[in-house]
């Protein structure tokens, strides 16, 4: 089968894995170099979003798509399903690193790092009388996949009470209270952090909306690993500019990179990084893992 891999790094011992698979691979440098290649006889495809560069309809043999992100909102999702080709996402790939960084920044918020890191730099002693405990505070978690779940996992471990959030009835059994979105502003209303994990779809687009700002309390902190435009970001600046929050972490935004003069730069209690909390030294030995186990399987079709 031929199998064209783009918008990720394969070792040449993870190459030789595939071909023992039976795939023919090809591998491009860079997504953009798909317009120069003849992708017709492509069968299966590793990507981030090629297709960015080129039509679904190019690819006139695809089978099957492997994409090496987590969401998929980037993937042209109506026209590979009108052709009944098959998507795949990363899977837990990005799961533990970004509920990593989920605690770093909630445990920044609740000792203040941000204040002694100041003090030492001006090597000042004082102490510092404003920090908080994470155990008994409430956590409104949305979204309970992967993320989700071990995001909930570590928390639990600092005694915090967790509501779950989501779409459809299911059971969530890493979660102390489950309830579906139509409950979220009254769950946010009595929860001390918000930790968004939420794929984004047209029902979660913008879904943290000034009205759901204004249901969350005036101190809560508000975490983002997700996709920046869940949250509308004027209304959570209108809220900043007016004290709101006791910390807002985001490492998504709805504009990205994040131009240089976005107002979200301008709070001293908001904590930004440039899209990077899936980043880590396990995630490429963990990809491939999930990109083999779905290729093997997709050998079984």
């Amino acid at each position: 089968m031929n199998l064209l891999s783009t918008g990720v790094r394969l070792a040449p011992e993870q190459l030789a894995k595939l071909e023992q698979l039976g795939y023919s691979v090809t591998t491009l440098r860079e997504e953009a170099d798909v317009t120069d290649i003849d992708v017709s006889e492509v069968e299966g495809l590793i990507c981030n979003n090629v297709f960015q560069y080129c039509h679904v309809d190019d690819f006139e043999r695809l089978r099957f798509v492997q994409a090496v992100s987590a969401g998929l909102d980037r993937l042209p999702l109506d026209e590979l399903e009108e052709r009944d080709i098959r998507i795949y996402n990363a899977g837990d790939t990005y799961a533990v690193p970004m509920a990593e960084w989920v605690v770093w920044q909630l445990l920044d918020f609740m000792k203040h790092g941000a204040a002694f890191r100041e003090k030492q730099a001006n090597r000042h002693w004082e102490k510092e009388r404003r920090l908080r405990e994470l155990t008994g505070k409430t956590v409104a978690l949305l979204g309970l996949g992967h993320v989700g779940e071990a995001v909930a996992t570590r928390l639990r471990a600092f005694d915090m009470k967790i509501i779950g959030v989501g779409h459809r009835e299911k059971q969530v059994p890493f979660v102390d209270r489950y309830v579906l979105m139509d409950e979220l502003h009254d769950v946010l209303a009595e929860s001390d952090v918000v930790v968004v994990a939420l794929p984004l779809t047209d029902d979660t687009y913008h879904v943290i909306d000034e009205g759901a700002i204004a249901s969350m309390k005036e101190d809560a902190v508000l975490l983002n690993v997700a996709r920046g435009s869940i949250i509308d970001e004027e209304a959570l600046i209108a809220a900043l500019e007016e004290g709101k929050f006791f910390g807002v972490a985001l490492d998504v935004f709805e504009t990205e990179p994040l131009p240089s003069d976005h107002a979200l730069y301008n709070f001293e209690w908001v904590s930004l990084t440039p899209h990077n909390s899936y980043v880590s030294d396990r995630v490429n030995e963990r990809l491939f893992n999930n990109i083999f186990h779905n290729l093997r399987q997709e050998q079984l079709q």
